[in-house]
């Protein structure tokens, strides 16, 4: 069954064939935290970075609109399919939702003010790298740190505090992500490379889970690259 144009729009603006690799990075950072996979604000958890990761996908169309005319007439902004307006103001929508979802579950356990200010520097960081990425030679780091939030901000709803354990791990996770950044914005770089390196985070995370003994959140983190390999041959991903 072939999907309306309009809602294919924003499954591609979202890329949304990568969002299992965001679950999967919620699971590790709950892990990291000492939390159980069945705790009640996981599923919270993973519906608030959702919304961060597809708001920051569609800003990063937003703001690369007149970049993408030139070398990516194809996405949805420059071929017609959306205004950019309409884009923004959803993009930026979906991260404020995300930031009170978070401050909301951190406030209702109880966990302080740790969960809300990291929500609000993941936000600002989503927004820093969408705005400047192109022009910013530090925009792999910012990349890498977006990703290594999610492992601090799940961290602190949990526990309200990141431990030096979810320090380690998002450590380890930048410097994976720093990397795949880098060689996604070599020109020589096949989309399918990068494609593989995104799925890759899902491995990540599976292997880390593992070391800490959640063998359920590993074996979903193997799913999870499965699933993205998976998606990311009907919406692309990059």
């Amino acid at each position: 069954m072939r999907l309306p144009v309009e809602r294919v729009t924003l499954l591609r603006l979202g890329r949304v064939s990568n969002l299992p690799t965001i679950w999967t990075n919620t699971l590790t950072g709950v892990v990291l935290a000492g939390g159980a996979l069945r705790s009640i604000e996981v599923p919270a958890l993973i519906v608030a970075f959702t919304l961060f990761y597809t708001g920051g996908m569609f800003l990063n169309d937003a703001f690369d609109r007149e970049h993408d005319r030139r070398a990516r007439p194809d996405r949805p902004i420059p071929a017609g399919l959306i205004q950019a307006e309409t884009v923004f103001a959803m993009g930026y929508g979906m991260v404020l939702l995300g930031i009170l979802m978070i401050m909301f579950i951190g406030t209702a356990m109880g966990k302080g003010w740790a969960p809300a200010v990291s929500a609000a520097t993941l936000a600002a960081a989503i927004i820093s790298y969408d705005a400047y990425h192109k022009q910013n030679p530090f925009g792999p780091w910012i990349m890498a740190l977006c990703r290594a939030l999610i492992y601090m901000t799940s961290a602190a709803v949990i526990s309200g505090h990141i431990s030096a354990t979810v320090m380690i791990g998002a450590a380890i996770l930048f410097v994976y992500v720093v990397g795949l950044t880098y060689v996604a914005k070599r020109t020589s770089t096949l989309p399918s490379t990068v494609g593989r390196l995104i799925a890759g985070i899902a491995l990540l995370d599976a292997a880390l889970m593992t070391g800490l003994g959640a063998f359920g959140g590993a074996s979903f983190a193997l799913l999870g690259f499965f699933l993205t390999r998976r998606w990311q041959a009907v919406i692309q991903g990059t």
